[in-house]
């Protein structure tokens, strides 16, 4: 890890300077060990486009001995308030972690924090720890964490999803409501980490959502929120992770929550696609496993007999933790079938069509919607010819022209 800042120019290091005052300042006696600066900004290629107004975050990484450390949000967010202070309208990424949970991520070869401790710069440490040293992951490494991360917080999404029509079946709406908060969260909480194998330590699926649609055009705006409508719906999912559980007032429809769980589904599917196309990229689609999860559907049947939901808000955790454990059962008994039946050669072709529409069917949704968004009209020839089109290395190519056309009878023009 680097410790000198002299590649910045000078303005920027004052900041440094400044920024690193205030974890440091004797009177507040934080618990701070290290702290690092990572991201562009360590490495040294920072953007500032006066054209666009983008400018490259700040990223700030602190690391202390502690997960009680690490949750006192009233310290990190006075501190993180006096750093927005020193950079102005600069974005900014400011993480807390424990010393031991930041060692684990980098041995285990998490990119994310080898990245880190490759790249970062050291602004400072007291020298009680030493960071782990990073594993190099080769293609195929990456390729299996990658699939990894996308099995567990997928498939763990889906049975939260799956358990939000169960309790909705029996009228617990505010339940069901907290479950399917819980499978959007972990639908984002895939993707990010497909991404950048980093998980945000939070629930808030706004910012997860905005964090998503950064990684991939398919993510951007899964869950619309501009029309009066839309926006009603979004809150009564955002803040269902709070107000379902301790909230007398909070009150959602069975016609609410279930126009929800279609926009759940939908987020689920264009999820998938934007990571499978990912993952493709470390090895090659041919690579890939062609067993990863694919979404749940509408039609298939209400699961049945889980946990009883509790009566006291203060048993909320550990009753969703106690569906965590379900869903690892499922997916554990899934697993058993599949190879104790042998998973026959015309099932495992029959399941890789399905997986091949399924993305393609994402794909067509994508190029729709990012037309949509940017106000482009889309005559009917066109939409007609969009839908139909199965060739998922084509579509993901209109997909991409789709970002920018303007006019989008030239999308297939220009194929």
């Amino acid at each position: 890890m680097k410790t000198t800042i002299d590649h910045l120019p000078e303005d920027q290091q004052q900041k440094l300077h400044a920024i690193t005052s205030v974890f440091t300042d004797p009177a507040l006696a934080t618990p701070i060990d290290m702290l690092i600066l990572f991201g562009s900004r360590a490495r040294g290629d920072w953007v500032v486009d006066s054209e666009t107004g983008y400018v490259s975050d700040w990223d700030l990484l602190v690391v202390v001995e502690h997960e009680k450390q690490v949750n006192d949000l009233v310290l990190w967010g006075g501190l993180e308030q006096k750093v927005r202070a020193i950079i102005g309208d600069t974005p900014l990424t400011f993480i807390v972690h424990d010393i031991k949970f930041v060692n684990k991520e980098i041995r285990i070869g998490q990119y994310f924090w080898s990245d880190i401790a490759n790249e970062g710069v050291m602004l400072f440490d007291k020298r009680r720890f030493s960071l782990a040293r990073p594993k190099a992951l080769n293609a195929q490494e990456r390729l299996a964490l990658a699939e990894r991360n996308f099995e567990n917080w997928y498939d763990s999404a889906t049975e939260f999803w799956r358990g939000c029509r169960y309790y909705a079946s029996r009228n617990l709406l505010k339940h069901a409501a907290f479950l399917l908060h819980q499978a959007t969260e972990r639908y984002y909480h895939a993707a990010i980490l497909v991404f950048t194998g980093y998980k945000q330590r939070t629930h808030d699926i706004e910012l997860l959502g905005v964090q998503a649609g950064e990684q991939h055009a398919l993510m951007v705006d899964l869950l619309p929120k501009t029309a009066p409508d839309d926006k009603h719906l979004f809150d009564l999912l955002k803040k269902a992770y709070i107000d379902a559980r301790y909230s007398m007032s909070y009150r959602i429809t069975a016609d609410e929550l279930a126009e929800l769980q279609k926009r759940v589904l939908v987020l689920a599917e264009r999820v998938r696609a934007a990571c499978l196309e990912k993952i493709a990229t470390f090895c090659g689609a041919d690579a890939m496993r062609k067993d990863l999860p694919i979404p749940p559907t509408l039609g298939e049947p209400i699961v049945q007999d889980l946990p009883t939901p509790p009566a006291d808000p203060q048993e909320f955790g550990k009753w969703a933790q106690s569906l965590s454990e379900v869903a690892e059962q499922r997916a554990e008994q899934r697993w058993q079938q599949g190879r104790n039946e042998g998973r026959a050669e015309g099932i495992q072709e029959g399941r890789a069509e399905g997986l091949q529409e399924g993305e393609g069917k994402g794909l067509r949704d994508g190029i729709l919607m990012v037309l949509r968004s940017r106000g482009v009209t889309i005559p009917a020839d066109v939409e007609a010819g969009i839908l139909a089109c199965k060739d998922v290395a084509l579509l993901s190519s209109w997909l991409q022209r789709a970002v920018t056309l303007s006019d989008a009878a030239e999308l297939m023009k220009a194929s």
